[in-house]
């Protein structure tokens, strides 16, 4: 069985979150970022999926699972935009 590992949308987000890491030193994308207001909204969406999956609503369109939040931590995601913030501001 010949099998290819296929990119989904949100791999390909989270590559694009990597390329602003190398950028910008951080991971905290503003909302409105002007460059890339998709992945700024992609990371406001991962922090929703984040509180709802912590919370206990865990829904199979949600995007959000162990494997994606140990991915984003890997890398330095920080889950509330404030501790985001005040972790630039100490840097």
């Amino acid at each position: 069985i010949d099998f290819k590992w296929v990119k989904t949308a949100w791999d390909e987000m989270f590559e694009e979150l990597k390329q602003f890491k190398a950028k910008h030193g951080h991971v905290d994308v503003p909302r409105r970022y002007a460059e890339n207001q998709k992945l700024g909204n992609w990371v406001m969406n991962q922090r929703q999926a984040y509180r709802k999956y912590k919370a206990g609503f865990v829904q199979s369109n949600s995007g959000i699972c162990e494997e994606r939040i140990d991915r984003l931590e890997s890398i330095g995601f920080i889950w509330t935009r404030n501790q985001a913030t005040s972790s630039i501001q100490e840097t």
